[in-house]
């Protein structure tokens, strides 16, 4: 039995042939339109794909992408149904789906917040995931299979292969991406509390504002069961490279080899910080004095009621945190070889 945000309202004189169009009734929210395409060529395909679409992500561009990738996998004859994700919905899409039963594939139309919704609520599903990146980061997809071109991303979801990728755990949350300590949690958080405008100009000056203001913080911490102390600016700890939109954190990570990677930033003058700054960006700062980079596949934060944190580009308060490596737990669309 279906939840009621998605029963379905059958118009007979949709119906032609093995043609079929169902929509859900009315709704005062302009986001739950449910539809589903269903062709002959589709039912014998074995594929059934549900299109996880975040209205809220890319929102001036969303659904004019979501239209041509509908025509392409109605090209393609190809069975696919919606879900919209809402706030707060938390178990909504692992209800659905369970209720539904049957689907294949995954795509997933949103930025990286959206990724790992998805991700947390379907664990253990075993169901590949197509990245269609319309987000304002969209940093995840960089460290999976690296293409960032909407058409090709759309290529990838429907004619590529399964991959599997690490995921990290921190707290009893998973993540694609990282966790991140420090001036970026602090971004993060402004960005939250401010939530109505979230434009990459906007980010930039919350950037620059706070990584010129930004005061180091004494934070503990083990890896591996090694004890450190450091005054950190930042730390992160991640399964991927990218970061903020682009910022190379860690520009050795690989999301495959069952490793945390571990980047400290201790303290730096903050007029030195805006030269150092890209080298954030394109993962030079390897270079500076002051950076540390680790390996592990286990790691615990101590409280502090200084520091803030995100996790993939969410904000998720203050430590403490413990968090390890989980492998080859994802399954990801990626280019045919």
């Amino acid at each position: 039995m279906r939840p009621a945000l998605c029963d379905l309202v059958i118009d007979k004189k949709c119906v032609q042939g093995a043609q079929l169009v169902a929509e859900k009734q009315p709704t005062r929210h302009p986001h739950l339109t449910y539809s589903i395409t269903l062709s002959r060529q589709a039912l014998s395909s074995g594929r059934k794909i549900l299109i996880i679409v975040n209205p809220a992500a890319g929102q001036s561009s969303y659904e004019g992408r979501l239209q041509q990738l509908e025509k392409k996998l109605q090209a393609e004859s190809l069975d696919f149904q919606h879900f919209y994700t809402r706030r707060n919905d938390k178990g909504q899409l692992a209800a659905f789906v369970d209720a539904s039963q049957g689907f294949t594939d995954l795509m997933v139309m949103g930025g990286d917040g959206t990724l790992n919704y998805v991700v947390n609520e379907l664990q253990g599903r075993n169901l590949p995931i197509g990245i269609v990146s319309n987000g304002t980061g969209n940093d995840s997809v960089k460290s999976l299979h690296g293409v960032t071109d909407f058409h090709q991303q759309v290529d990838i979801a429907i004619h590529g292969m399964p991959a599997r990728f690490d995921l990290g755990l921190c707290n009893g949350r998973y993540f694609v991406n990282g966790v991140g300590i420090g001036f970026d949690g602090q971004v993060v958080k402004e960005m939250t509390d401010r939530g109505s405008s979230k434009s990459k100009l906007d980010y930039l000056r919350t950037v620059l504002r706070i990584v010129y203001g930004f005061k180091e913080q004494m934070l503990e911490f083990s890896i591996d069961g090694k004890t450190l102390s450091r005054k950190v600016l930042l730390l992160t700890v991640s399964n991927g490279t990218t970061f903020g939109g682009g910022f190379v954190i860690n520009p050795f990570a690989k999301t495959n080899d069952g490793q945390l990677d571990i980047c400290i930033l201790n303290e730096v003058h903050p007029l030195l910080r805006f030269w150092h700054l890209p080298k954030l960006k394109n993962g030079s700062h390897h270079k500076i004095k002051a950076a540390e980079f680790y390996r592990s596949q286990q790691m615990s934060i101590a409280p502090s009621d200084r520091l803030v944190a995100h996790l993939d580009g969410e904000y998720i308060g203050h430590p403490p945190f413990d968090i390890s490596i989980q492998k080859a737990q994802l399954l990801v669309m990626v280019k045919k070889q």
